[in-house]
């Protein structure tokens, strides 16, 4: 592998996770609804709190598909598009949009996935899915 290629797979790899932690961000933090079937839609949630329940459901899918999977992995898998699979599983337009339709503001959704997404780190089987969790935990500092 040349020294280019190198250079512009961790590029790609960077933004990556730059996007990844931004949709962690705008989407975080869940709160259950009480005796109701867990939101797994974006465009289905009413409130705050179901839109961030539906971004636990999202980020439990997530950690499925990544498996035991490393980012080379998923380099390797696919070098121009290595996170296509997430992004389709991530929505994060749908979830934008919701967002900002409910008036749910970054700080509120941080503050929610402090609490709702401790336990999905013993999800995470590899070094992907660990990368695709650190913004939300990160958030809590």
């Amino acid at each position: 592998m040349t020294r280019t290629h190198r250079g512009a797979a961790r590029n790609r790899r960077l933004r990556v996770v730059v996007a990844l932690s931004v949709v962690a961000l705008s989407v975080a933090g869940l709160v259950t609804g009480c005796g109701d079937e867990p939101v797994s839609d974006p465009r289905r949630a009413t409130t705050c709190a179901g839109l961030v329940e539906a971004g636990r459901v999202t980020a439990e899918a997530v950690l499925d598909l990544l498996g035991d999977r490393s980012l080379a992995d998923l380099m390797e898998d696919d070098p121009d598009e290595p996170f296509a699979e997430v992004d389709r599983v991530l929505r994060a337009e749908a979830f934008a949009e919701r967002a900002e339709a409910l008036g749910c503001g970054a700080a509120e959704l941080v503050r929610r996935a402090c609490t709702s997404y401790q336990g999905l780190s013993a999800q995470a089987r590899g070094e992907a899915g660990r990368e695709f969790l650190a913004p939300y935990f990160a958030a809590c500092d």
